[in-house]
């Protein structure tokens, strides 16, 4: 008698946390820059559900800066070493930014903008 409980208790709970689970679509949004031949030069990938954004470059980069736009002050950067590194959400407030990524020949630059933080998307 209380295997059976058991079961149906358990069956039921994982009923309970798909329900949830599906109601709930995380939101995937990326901003891809290119080299003038059309190959990916950068790609920010920011997934809602994610407490960082992921950078990934085509080429190995020493590091990123961010800047606010308006003004071209420095927000937040950090150094790296790769190909991939994450960028920590909580370090930028709702707005738009300019991102630049140091490899060893140029920089590249990228305009991300960042959505309500409440959402925790880009937009």
């Amino acid at each position: 008698m209380k295997k059976t409980i058991l079961i149906i208790a358990l069956a039921l709970s994982g009923t309970t946390l798909f329900a949830q689970d599906a109601g709930q679509k995380e939101k995937v949004t990326k901003y891809v820059t290119t080299f003038p031949n059309g190959e990916e030069a950068i790609t920010i990938t920011d997934r809602s559900s994610a407490e960082s954004l992921k950078l990934a470059s085509a080429d190995n980069f020493y590091k990123y800066e961010i800047l606010d736009s308006s003004n071209h002050e420095l927000v937040h950067g950090s150094d790296n070493r790769g190909k991939v590194c994450d960028i920590d959400k909580s370090k930028l407030e709702e707005g738009t930014y300019t991102l630049k990524v140091y490899t060893a020949d140029f920089v590249i630059t990228s305009d991300i903008t960042i959505a309500n933080e409440a959402e925790g998307v880009i937009q």
